[in-house]
């Protein structure tokens, strides 16, 4: 590998540890949210409108950083027992067959996203709930994170060939 690609597949593993970390708080505030909905609900007989459609939108959000950091960690699932048995040369078919089913899956998701996400931004569109919430902050991240997810799997599969 030369040293630009691997510089460029090292910017990109700082860049997912750098966001995906702080990320993981938001566990934290969908607890709080939860907690605050609970609260109101079964003691003050008073259930709020806004919780559930926030915390649908936290985890929209800490889904799309766990998917990223954890292609970073080459911890999505793959059967192993099956994996682990193949020569290095099937080992090597089956990642480009990965590969290329990510290429494929995620353009799409950053295609369709990005159109998804523009048409949502003007319109300004929000929740068609009783608690407004724009939604189109959370949908033109879904091409951000789709491309990073792209990005972060092409710098795992270069630095698994080292």
């Amino acid at each position: 590998m030369t040293k630009g690609i691997k510089v460029l597949c090292n910017l990109v593993d700082i860049f997912t540890q750098k966001t995906s970390k702080p990320a993981s708080l938001l566990v934290f505030f969908m607890m709080a949210v939860t907690a605050t909905e609970v609260v109101a609900r079964y003691v003050f007989n008073n259930p709020t409108t806004w919780a559930w459609p926030v915390n649908k939108q936290l985890f929209g959000l800490f889904i799309l950083f766990a998917g990223v950091y954890t292609t970073s960690k080459s911890g999505h699932i793959r059967i192993e027992i099956l994996y682990d048995n193949f020569p290095p040369k099937i080992q090597y078919i089956v990642r480009l067959i990965t590969l290329a089913a990510l290429i494929c899956f995620m353009g799409v998701l950053v295609w369709q996203g990005a159109w998804m996400g523009w048409n949502a931004w003007v319109v300004k569109e929000v929740s068609a709930r009783a608690f407004r919430i724009p939604l189109y902050p959370f949908k033109l991240l879904i091409p951000v994170f789709a491309f990073l997810f792209l990005v972060q799997g092409i710098a795992v599969f270069i630095k698994s060939e080292d």
